[in-house]
């Protein structure tokens, strides 16, 4: 007889991925390295401090398990945070720390409550545990209303509320009053303010969510200091909560890398603020450029774009693969179908889409 698991994961809709690089490239009959992932929202640079790092790891004791609490990282995040280091719990990537909050206050009989649509590794995670998910449709502009989004969170089997400051895919911004009254209508959830996109947005709500007993600030190291690939996140929020959440993170879930590169690149506040503008100012030309040949566009605070392009989404996101250029579709979504989420790449990478857009044979 074959084991079965627990009733509710064989409901669960893993992560969905666009296709792999290196059958785009074989596809498209060029070398892998010239696939371009325009669906991840990576840096195309080395990240921040990346030659400091590079000199650090010599001397990396990687023989050794790192610091239980993952330090230094965490009190120097703790005091730029202005928190207690025990307030900072470094993860796995911002995924690792999203799935934690889901383990200690997720699980059967308890629901979440999410943006539609909105970054989908929040309902990978509240599935995984069990949980129940209440979406709420954002309106015209792509915002969350506050009147069905209070409605949503006073459900009494709300567990969780995920947020999403700049939201994923759209690149909108939360505004704080909607913050506020969404703590005050749900003081017995944790309210998870997801901020990956934070550095590059220059906006942050972290004033309002360290200072509420209910909630917990969600960060990356993936997304403007570059770092996704060392796989880097933390949380932060009241004690109470920060405690709960360390009893179920697993020990040693970080590497003496991750934690090193994370270090140095937090010290280089100099050069976070380089990067960031080059983003924002390509960000700007991307838009521009695609305004110009007929797609609309929504206003974007992070490092990607959100767009509807004139002919229908699927064909334009099979021409641009063609060429090695993967961008992020969702066939499907009654919001999405008809539109594509683009990262903020170098500008000759950039390039490269727009001359295969004018290329297009379809």
């Amino acid at each position: 007889m074959t084991p079965r698991p627990r009733e509710h994961i064989a409901h669960i809709q893993p992560y969905e991925w666009e296709a792999m690089a290196g059958d785009v490239a074989a596809a498209a009959g060029i070398p892998e390295a010239d696939v371009v992932r325009f669906d991840t929202n990576t840096a195309p640079w080395p990240p921040v401090a990346w030659e400091r790092t590079v000199l650090d790891l010599p001397r990396l004791p990687a023989n050794e398990y790192p610091h239980p609490s993952n330090e230094p990282l965490r009190s120097l995040l703790a005091r730029r945070l202005g928190v207690a280091a025990d307030q900072v719990v470094v993860t796995c990537g911002a995924d690792e720390a999203l799935f934690l909050v889901a383990s200690a206050y997720l699980g059967p009989g308890r629901s979440a409550v999410v943006a539609d649509p909105s970054f989908s590794m929040f309902r990978v995670v509240t599935e995984s545990v069990g949980g129940g998910l209440r979406k709420v449709a954002v309106d015209e502009n792509w915002d969350m209303p506050l009147e069905a989004t209070l409605e949503a969170v006073r459900e009494p089997t709300v567990g969780v509320v995920w947020l999403c400051s700049p939201n994923n895919p759209t690149g909108r911004l939360l505004s704080a009053e909607l913050v506020e009254a969404v703590l005050a209508a749900a003081p017995n959830a944790v309210v998870a303010v997801d901020e990956a996109y934070a550095e590059i947005s220059g906006q942050s709500l972290a004033t309002l969510v360290l200072g509420a007993p209910n909630a917990v600030l969600v960060r990356t190291f993936s997304k403007g200091y570059g770092l996704a690939g060392a796989r880097v996140g933390y949380l932060a929020g009241p004690l109470e909560l920060t405690r709960t959440i360390e009893t179920v993170r697993l020990p040693q879930n970080m590497t003496a890398f991750g934690i090193a590169a994370a270090c140095r690149a937090l010290e280089d506040q100099v050069g976070l603020a380089e990067r960031v503008a080059e983003i924002v100012e390509e960000r700007e030309r991307l838009d521009r450029e695609l305004r110009r040949r007929g797609w609309e566009l929504v206003p974007s605070a992070a490092n990607f774009v959100l767009g509807r392009p004139p002919r229908p989404a699927a064909d334009v996101s099979a021409w641009l693969q063609g060429a090695g250029l993967i961008v992020r579709s969702y066939p499907g979504h009654p919001r999405l179908n008809d539109w594509l989420r683009m990262t903020v790449r170098a500008p000759n990478e950039d390039d490269r889409l727009l001359a295969r857009l004018d290329a297009a044979r379809y």
